[in-house]
Formats: C-alpha cells, structure tokens, sequence
C-alpha cells in the first residue's frame, strides 16, 4: 500500500481516537479494504482513490456519528465521543450540540436531584429540624415540606423525561449530519 494511503488511514485513526481501539481497527481495516479494492478493481491511482474517499476527517465524522447514533443509552465513554464528533462537525456543530447535549446533562440531573430534594426536606421535617437551603416556592408562597413531596416528584419527572428529549435531539442531530456526509462519500466511491 502507497505511502499517501497509509498516512490517510493514520489520520482517520487519530480521528476516531475516542472510539474503543476494536472499533478503530475494525473501522481502518474497511477503509484499508475499501482502498484495495479501488485499487485493484478500478485500476484508480492512490491519489485518485484519496480523493474519491474524500477528507480524514470528513470520513471520520461520518463513522464517529454512526457510533454515536448506534446505541441510546448515556456513558461516559459517549460523551467523549459526542465531543470528538462535536470538534469535527464544524460551524453548525458549534451550536447544537453543545446546548442540546448540556441541556440532556442538566435536565436529566435535576431530574433526579429534585425529588432527592424534597425527600430530605420531608425527612428533616419528620424529626422537627427545618434544612433552610430546601425550599419550594412558587413567587412568594412556599409549600410546606409534605405538599412539595410530590411535586417535587412530578417536576422531577417532567425534567428528567425532558432530558432524555434533548438526548435524543441530539441523537438525531449526530445521525443527520453522518447521513449527510455518508451520502456525500457513497457518491464519491459509486462514481
């Protein structure tokens, strides 16, 4: 394999640095599959196959957003790669992503942190001790420690559930923009 070849193969690899090594090396392994076989079949030159193929980082964005949108739940190890795909996915990235997946993170929290709240506040009801940074308060009336248990549970459950929305939105979002750019390298390689 041409030295050009190779040295596209290393950046798309340090592209996709936040994916698990397995997947790397799977994904640089079809990449490497794929530029054989242009290769050979086509008769295509190592600069014409390169071009073809488009951008690293184009190429990477793509694969990055297919992974992302893989699976639903929520890790760390996503998040990293939220950010690596954030960082490649240019101006409109800049924007979306970064205020739909902060939003996902807060929510989702004070979801949980909400009815936590209450329960504490309840508890330290029940023994006679007032918590003072605990309170619910609609304008200037405050709900006494019972009442605001199960609002707490509620409005706990209205921000989770819309932390999980912006989740998705920002699934959605990930898998536009790999589709997006999937189709633009399906072209190029069908040509």
């Amino acid at each position: 394999m041409d030295k050009i070849m190779n040295d596209y193969l290393e950046k798309i690899d340090s592209y996709l640095r936040p994916l698990p090594v397995s997947d790397r090396v799977d994904i640089v392994k079809e990449i490497k599959s794929e530029m054989l076989e242009l290769e050979m079949k086509k008769e295509l030159t190592p600069e014409q196959i390169l071009e073809k193929l488009g951008s690293p980082k184009a190429l990477a964005t793509a694969y990055l957003g297919d992974s992302i949108s893989g699976t639903k739940a929520f890790s760390l190890r996503r998040f990293a790669i939220v950010t690596a795909f954030y960082s490649l996915t240019g101006i409109s990235g800049m924007f979306v992503l970064p205020v739909t997946t902060v939003l996902a993170a807060g929510l989702t929290l004070c979801g949980v942190l909400t009815p936590l709240a209450a329960l504490i506040k309840l508890a330290g009801h029940a023994i006679g001790y007032d918590l003072p940074y605990v309170s619910f308060q609609f304008g200037s009336y405050t709900l006494n420690p019972i009442a605001a248990f199960p609002v707490s549970i509620v409005t706990g459950l209205l921000l989770f559930f819309a932390g999980k929305g912006c989740w998705k939105l920002t699934l959605k979002y990930i898998q536009a923009v790999s589709a997006i750019k999937g189709k633009a390298l399906d072209k190029d390689t069908a040509e």
